[in-house]
């Protein structure tokens, strides 16, 4: 995505969730976490296994 495209999206989301209530915003920031979660959660046993498939000492975690 362009540094464009980012700025645009976060000025779109911004103006969508303006009209939410203080607990609605946190339970949209908490599921926006855990997806951040589940997405290093991932990428971090795919380098795991990677580096015990490639058993040549590298180290690819993130």
């Amino acid at each position: 995505m362009s540094d464009v495209a980012l700025e645009t999206l976060k000025r779109r989301l911004v103006d969508l969730v303006e009209p939410l209530n203080d607990a609605q915003l946190l339970e949209l920031a908490d599921g926006i976490h855990e997806m951040l979660r589940q997405r290093r959660t991932v990428r971090q046993h795919h380098a795991e296994r990677m580096n015990d498939r490639a058993r040549h000492g590298l180290d690819l975690r993130i």
